[in-house]
């Protein structure tokens, strides 16, 4: 692959962000240089995604002829195989997708409140059990009705050209025959453990997973491998019967004999009833680009939108050149704006009107860089109001390019690794716990420390606000670079950066991934990195009295991104993960 590290700008940016130390590497590599694994270039079709096996199954269809909607839909079903702890048949999610003629499609899958929630379900499930697991998060109670199998089989149907049983195929022989799960699989295991070990109650609850994942409690070892039978079965069975088996039929029946059971509330009516939603994307600029992203009930597309607005009016790559730290606190306070509206004015459109148009505008954008972006110190956070305060590891996004100009942005979710903890044992099947995505309890903040208002409370049928933000960068009015994220709120500063790597600073795909990455989501009030600044940046951040998180707090979103070259795709795989792309 060719890897122009740039003139001046791309040298300084690369310098102050941590990329420093690869471009002697960079340089003095032979052409062509051979690809780390986790980029691939491929001339006709480019599929990236957090697991090897995902990507190799979606290339697998584009191989066979399919098009990019075909290849989205293996890939989502190997995703649920091999990456159980992050997404899977009991969760949901979006897809955008834009055909080679230029039309436009967004697709809403995400989960839904059963019709039994009530806006203080939590609250009294505290009161009656204060020192059990949260009652949003964990057990049956946490569970909202899942989307995915609807989502792609509308979507296979519409837009596919395969027919179910050809795109389960991959992820069936995955199932059957099994996978050497990963570090990063052997890691939120681990985490997983310590739950149970807190709640021990937490195994009556979900116990294929406590069985299977855990192997009766005991930690897989890397390398070991993984089957799934009953999962197998279960894809096998909606691959030949079609959706209504899991709607309609044995699965929603198991699902509601479960929740009954275990005090949860999904009925067979909520289930029969789900239906996906088409919605409108959100169109932008950013600079000579164009944007196409995801609206509500995503929060990503509208942060994204308004974060690229503000810095839009500073020449950030020239700030950089002379004062790193600068041009780092202008994005930090981009993304505080960003976030606190977030708080203020987000939820599911189908219930409150959010003021998109307003949010997503330059002359709002202006405003805020004109009045809001002091250069010698950071904004207090206490200036932002909400109606009512503080109160997403799970996810994974794989983005799909095929030959034809077709491609794909996909984020699905069962939000927090595992999910719920609540399972359906005889189809091997995880159940979300999307219902911690609400206001769940007031005055507390969610999984991720995230703080919404009363737009985002629970109500029957609603869906959770979410930060997934599948991002669609057109240049000269054609597909340039497809990406999006896992990591809850860090999806969307990961994104970001990631975004403005490419376009700002002119590097390669490669360069930008692997570049430092700033998070601020208005509460906490830290700036949190995904490894050490360098001594300027931090120095400068701490003069303007930023706060940052210490080292035992760096986390960060995972990227899954596709870039058009002269010769075709270029996937790249979030190397903190360990995914790897396919191409061809």
């Amino acid at each position: 692959m060719n890897r122009p590290i740039g003139e001046t700008r791309n040298s300084v940016y690369c310098r102050w962000l941590g990329v420093a130390a690869l471009l002697p590497v960079l340089v003095a590599a032979p052409s062509p240089a051979a690809d780390p694994p986790w980029i691939a270039t491929g001339a006709q079709g480019m599929v990236a995604t957090d697991s090897p096996y995902a990507s190799e199954a979606g290339c697998e269809i584009l191989k066979a002829g399919g098009n990019a909607i075909d290849a989205a839909v293996a890939t989502s079903f190997a995703l649920a195989v091999t990456r159980p702890y992050s997404t899977g048949l009991g969760g949901g999610g979006f897809m955008i997708v834009r055909f080679a003629d230029g039309r436009v499609v967004v697709q809403d899958f995400r989960e839904t409140a059963p019709a039994a929630a009530t806006e203080g379900m939590y609250v009294e499930a505290t009161e009656r059990n204060p020192e059990g697991p949260p009652p949003s998060r964990f057990t049956h109670l946490a569970v909202a009705v899942p989307g995915l199998v609807a989502g792609r089989s509308q979507a296979l149907l519409q837009w596919g050209t395969m027919s179910l049983e050809q795109v389960a195929a991959p992820a069936i022989r995955l199932a059957t025959d099994g996978f050497p799960v990963d570090k990063h699989y052997v890691t939120n295991s681990r985490d997983i453990l310590k739950r149970y070990q807190k709640y021990p109650g937490l195994k009556k609850t979900g116990t294929y997973v406590y069985e299977t994942h855990l192997c009766d409690g005991q930690l897989r070892a890397v390398g070991d491998v993984l089957k799934q039978p009953k999962l197998a079965r279960l894809l096998q069975a909606v691959a030949e019967n079609g959706p209504d088996f899991f709607y309609k039929g044995p699965v929603a029946e198991a699902i509601a004999h479960e929740m009954k059971k275990h005090g949860g509330i999904v009925t067979k009516e909520d289930l029969a009833n789900y239906a996906v939603r088409m919605r409108e994307p959100i169109h932008s600029t950013y600079r000579q680009y164009e944007l196409i992203t995801m609206p509500p009930p995503s929060s990503g597309g509208i942060a994204l939108v308004q974060t690229l607005n503000i810095l839009e009016t500073l020449d950030i790559p020239s700030i950089y050149e002379t004062e790193p730290a600068l041009a780092t606190h202008y994005q930090i306070e981009a993304m505080k704006y960003a976030f606190a509206d977030r708080a203020k004015y987000l939820g599911d459109t189908d219930f409150v009107k959010v003021p998109l148009a307003f949010l997503t505008s330059k002359a709002y954008a202006e405003v805020i860089a004109l009045i809001g972006l002091d250069p010698d110190k950071c904004c207090d956070p206490a200036l932002f109001h909400i109606e009512r305060p503080p109160d997403d590891s799970g996810t994974s996004h794989f983005s799909i390019a095929d030959r034809w100009g077709n491609v794909v942005v996909s984020s699905e979710t069962i939000n927090t690794v595992f999910g719920s903890l609540a399972a359906i044992d005889e189809w091997g099947l995880i159940l979300n716990n999307e219902m911690d995505d609400f206001s769940a309890e007031p005055g507390k903040p969610n999984a991720f420390g995230l703080i919404h208002s009363a737009r985002n409370a629970v109500a029957p049928g609603k869906r959770p606000l979410s930060s997934m933000s599948p991002t669609i960068l057109l240049k000269d009015g054609e597909p340039y670079l497809m990406l999006g994220g896992s990591g809850g709120p860090r999806i969307i500063s990961s994104v970001l950066n990631v975004l403005l790597g490419v376009t700002d600073f002119g590097l390669s795909l490669e360069e930008a991934m692997l570049s430092l990455r700033p998070h601020h989501q208005w509460r906490p009030d830290r700036v949190f990195f995904d490894a050490k600044p360098s001594i300027p940046i931090e120095h400068g951040l701490r003069k303007r009295r930023h706060m940052l998180a210490g080292a035992k707090e760096r986390k960060t979103g995972i990227v899954q991104a596709i870039m058009r070259t002269e010769n075709g795709w270029i996937g790249a795989s979030d190397p903190r993960k360990g995914g790897r792309p396919a191409g061809y």
